[in-house]
């Protein structure tokens, strides 16, 4: 079963259960969004108002901004507040704490402080106008369109992230983490990296028409492809594999390092309970599986480590893993197994990405790509051999 369609059961279901962004630079190549026609206007929708937007719901914008609207729809942005685990972990949306992130007011009526949750049109979730209204108009990064039936005006905080990122996604201090490290603008001289902002990573520059005939010029994807994401995760991280030899021949030592590498924050990043796990999967010389991470036997022993943001009251430190750091252990976990009868053979390394706790890894973790409930992902295998 696809995602899209376990979020249309899940809203149904209370049984089933986040949203967020991690994580990695770039762009990678992904299938089209296909378009979906907006619904036609509804009567009495539009205002004469000045002070009032034209438009109050997504759906008007999407009946010109046809391939935004697309790409929104598809978003955890437009779907924040049918996500099955955010059902589940809000109390069935009864959460007014949860709700005023999923679906906000717009985010300058909030003085970009940390939003109120809107009264009406929920199921529009973060919705064009929670981000882009601005009093009577529609604020934008570009000007010259004050005649579009929207009344868009041109707007120096629509890229600014402190403000319009910052007021949601620093619950968690990921906001905080991007300027303590090397891609902020106030990093430390020598820089290590040039300067990126969420909108580099999580909203990448794509040029084509703004609205349907319109010219050709530079805008930004409205996907913010983050932690649910497989081609977004496989940028934050690498993996290389340290293997030593145990004294008087009893086998070796296998240490897997982690290097975040691709994202502008630690990894993981927002949601107490998302964590990048590492395994090691060990066969001898002849083929045979020596240990085994899928095997729920096996599965402690075949664990490095857990990098996490912990939940509060855990009583544990958090061990995420800050911009360019390369680690093997943030004290969650050795870091290292020893196997005294793994003398020479071959061995893949694997950093498994869970959106919860309960994720499990299974033989259905190495095949699936899309994000599933209940199902941990392997985002990264490093194969390496060992022995003589």
């Amino acid at each position: 079963m696809t995602l899209r369609r376990q979020l249309r059961w899940g809203a149904g279901l209370a049984a089933l259960a986040a949203y967020a962004l991690l994580v990695a630079c770039g762009e990678p190549d992904r299938p089209a969004v296909s378009v979906v026609p907006a619904p036609a206007p509804v009567e009495g929708e539009q205002v004469v108002d000045n002070d009032s937007p034209v438009f109050k719901t997504a759906a008007a914008c999407g009946r010109c901004h046809t391939e935004i609207y697309a790409e929104w729809r598809e978003s955890f942005h437009g779907r924040a507040m049918e996500d099955p685990l955010f059902r589940e972990l809000s109390a069935e949306v009864n959460k007014e704490e949860c709700i005023r992130c999923h679906a906000p007011v717009n985010l300058r009526d909030s003085g970009f402080e940390t939003p109120v949750a809107r009264s009406d049109l929920r199921e529009d979730a973060i919705s064009c106008l929670s981000c882009h209204q601005n009093g009577g108009n529609v604020s934008g990064p570009h000007g010259g369109m004050e005649s579009a039936p929207c009344r868009p005006i041109q707007d120096a905080d629509q890229v600014d992230v402190v403000k319009m990122c910052f007021v949601c996604h620093n619950q968690h201090d990921t906001g905080n983490e991007w300027l303590r490290g090397p891609y902020s603008p106030q990093a430390p001289e020598p820089r290590l990296r040039p300067v990126k902002t969420c909108l580099d990573c999580h909203m990448p520059i794509v040029e084509r028409p703004l609205v349907q005939g319109g010219p050709i010029r530079k805008g930004r994807r409205h996907t913010w492809f983050g932690g649910h994401d497989m081609a977004q995760l496989r940028l934050a991280a690498e993996l290389d594999v340290e293997v030593t030899a145990l004294p008087e021949g009893g086998g070796h030592r296998f240490r897997v390092f982690v290097t975040n590498m691709g994202a502008g924050h630690a990894i993981p990043t927002d949601a107490r309970h998302r964590s990048f796990d590492t395994y090691v999967l060990l066969r001898d010389k002849e083929g045979r599986i020596l240990l085994d991470p899928t095997d729920p036997q096996q599965q402690g022993r075949a664990q490095l480590a857990k990098f996490r943001k912990f939940y509060r009251g855990s009583g544990k430190r958090d061990t995420q893993i800050p911009p360019l750091e390369r680690v093997s252990t943030l004290g969650e976990g050795l870091g290292y197994v020893d196997v005294p009868e793994a003398t020479s053979g071959t061995g893949e390394a694997w950093l498994v990405y869970r959106l919860t706790p309960r994720d499990v890894l299974n033989s259905r973790s190495l095949k699936v790509e899309e994000a599933q409930l209940w199902l941990a992902r392997v985002v990264v295998r490093k194969e390496f051999t060992y022995g003589p």
